[in-house]
């Protein structure tokens, strides 16, 4: 009896072994399981984001990779992506809702702003602050972009041309800017005592959250995997909360969302209307004609004193060597012309 079951035994075994593959019995590997990407390729993503930044040594290269976006392709062409067919990458952030686009016009769109900002905003510069792994789907970068405010240029090329160490600070966006005479005074006065100056920058940082996970049916997708894209900008959620005060800063950061946050297809006017309404209707002084106030009420009476004294000065310069010397005779010219002029008489007597 024992000897039959242990025939029988045996049989089943093998028949089981061949027949149904033991492979189908194993437990599914991250890439097939509640869409997840496999184990460690987040970590290689995030690997390659941070490569992407830092492996670079010529100031031009560094200026033309966007740190405040996500190398798509860049993921894509790397090993990790040899096997990774991506449907889409839907793109959010504060200004849009979510878009789906293929990884091509999502590339187009992110290169092409970031080379306007580069010819539109003086030394204009991308950083990566931070990236960080959230689970082993997700990523989140900090980033920051930085530029020489307009109007200001001038001042770093002063900086450059006397020899001074420039050391660089944002504005407060919560305290409304004031014009002294006074901090010139002193921003000057203590260049040429030091050596160093303080200029202003402007800085714009915010959060990119980076999610890649399975497609949820492939066969209407088009790709195994799809990629979210999520951003959200600081100084934005400080102006729907009425934080700004300071115009500068929020026209500053007006007119970088302008050129680099514009939606591919999206009309421009109504892009800038849209920015415009979010970012500076609640900021004092952001009328095209408006200035910024004195930081108090002596100062314009300083600033009155001051102009009219330059004004007679260089009244009493301009006196002395262009028309005094036409009047004495002293290069002859108008005298000669009263002589040579023609004398009319009139009457008799």
């Amino acid at each position: 009896y024992f000897g039959a079951m242990s025939i029988i035994y045996v049989f089943f075994f093998v028949f089981f072994q061949h027949a149904i593959p033991t492979d189908c019995f194993s437990i599914p590997s991250a890439s097939t399981s509640a869409g997840r990407i496999e184990g460690g390729q987040i970590d290689q993503i995030k690997s390659i984001i941070i490569d992407s930044r830092s492996n670079t040594q010529q100031f031009q290269q560094e200026r033309s990779r966007d740190a405040s976006t996500i190398p798509i392709k860049q993921i894509l062409r790397n090993d990790l992506g040899s096997n990774m067919m991506v449907s889409c990458v839907s793109y959010a952030s504060d200004f849009t809702s979510t878009m789906k686009l293929s990884v091509s016009e999502y590339d187009k769109f992110t290169t092409s702003r970031h080379t306007d900002c580069i010819n539109l905003f003086d030394n204009y510069k991308t950083n990566l602050i931070r990236c960080e792994k959230l689970n082993e789907q997700s990523i989140n970068i900090r980033w920051n972009a930085t530029w020489i405010p307009s109007g200001s240029t001038w001042l770093f090329k002063l900086g450059e041309f006397a020899g001074w160490k420039i050391s660089v600070k944002s504005p407060d966006p919560a305290v409304r800017s004031k014009f002294s005479w006074k901090a010139v005074f002193d921003t000057f006065s203590n260049a040429f005592a030091t050596g160093n100056i303080t200029l202003p920058i402007s800085c714009v940082e915010g959060n990119t959250i980076l999610t890649i996970k399975q497609a949820s049916d492939v066969a209407d997708s088009g790709g195994d995997f799809t990629v979210t894209i999520k951003e959200s900008i600081d100084l934005v959620s400080e102006a729907d909360k009425n934080r700004i005060q300071n115009r500068r800063v929020a026209q500053e950061l007006a007119a970088w969302i302008d050129v680099a946050r514009r939606p591919p297809k999206f009309n421009v006017d109504d892009w800038a209307g849209m920015v415009r309404q979010r970012i500076l209707s609640s900021v004092p002084g952001t009328g095209a004609l408006d200035v910024d106030p004195n930081e108090s009420d002596s100062d314009g009476v300083v600033a009155l004193v001051l102009f009219g004294f330059i004004s007679v000065i260089v009244l009493g310069i301009s006196f002395q060597f262009f028309t005094m010397p036409e009047l004495v005779g002293g290069t002859g010219s108008i005298p000669s012309r009263c002589d040579e002029a023609e004398i009319l008489e009139f009457g008799s007597g």
